[in-house]
């Protein structure tokens, strides 16, 4: 019984600390990664690929250039 009445309270918590946690955008915020309607701008329709891993900051200059 006791461990229900423990459970019944932490385990929607978890739950709702973890929704409010995606929705106001703070893991964007924390890992660097760009949101989704950030991906891809007006100027730059493809994806961003890396093909030549010996000219890897050439490639990401020309990539991140209009960010």
């Amino acid at each position: 019984l006791r461990y229900w009445l423990i459970h019944i309270v932490t385990i929607p918590c978890i739950f709702v600390t973890g929704l409010l946690f995606v929705k106001t955008g703070l893991p964007y915020k924390l890992f660097g990664t760009p949101r989704s309607d950030q991906y891809f701008t007006t100027l730059r329709q493809q994806i961003p690929l890396i093909n030549d891993r010996f000219q890897v900051t050439q490639e990401l200059d020309y990539l991140t250039e209009g960010l």
